[in-house]
């Protein structure tokens, strides 16, 4: 099992997948910096974290890149978010 891990965010780049200028890029473990809608293209479909299609939306996306850029792990686990929110299977 291969995993993508979201490190942080970044705002006004360009996205290291598909090369689209970004207003807000998430800064991941494996493929640098990258939009949500190519983040969520990326990882595989969990149905028991989310509903729906089983992928969080790019608006979810964008939240976990910013509280991973300005919040300490400390910080994170009082506001209910473990590491394992920011782990993602790929596809």
């Amino acid at each position: 099992m291969t995993t993508i891990t979201i490190l942080g965010y970044e705002k006004e780049c360009s996205c290291d997948h598909c090369g689209r200028d970004l207003i807000h890029g998430v800064r991941t473990s494996m493929y640098g910096i990258i939009g949500a809608d190519c983040f969520n293209r990326l990882i595989k479909a969990d149905r028991k974290r989310f509903s729906g299609n089983g992928k969080p939306g790019a608006t979810y996306t964008r939240t976990l890149a910013k509280i991973a850029e300005r919040d300490s792990p400390d910080q994170r686990q009082r506001m209910g978010y473990g590491p394992w929110h920011f782990v993602f299977e790929l596809a």
